[in-house]
């Protein structure tokens, strides 16, 4: 199981400056198989650490095991943050 991509990311704009908040569409392949794509909310958010807490939410059904899914989501997610492709 993969990330593939995720599709059209919007940030949705809180009042709080240490949480965002996104919305999109996940594509995840099972064995380089893409699966339909799946609602997503997930939220970064800086601890008084200086550490980042992905939280990963799934609107819609999935047709694939949730908890490896939600862990890669979180990989994927933490990855593309660090390159600054998050809007």
């Amino acid at each position: 199981m993969n990330v593939t991509s995720l599709e059209s990311i919007e940030r949705i704009q809180l009042a709080i400056d240490y949480r965002r908040l996104y919305r999109a569409r996940a594509v995840i392949g099972i064995s380089d198989i893409p699966m339909n794509p799946v609602e997503i909310e997930f939220s970064l958010e800086m601890s008084p650490y200086g550490t980042k807490e992905i939280r990963v939410r799934f609107l819609g059904s999935a047709d694939y095991p949730l908890v490896p899914a939600m862990k890669l989501l979180k990989e994927y997610i933490r990855d593309i943050d660090k390159n600054g492709s998050l809007p």
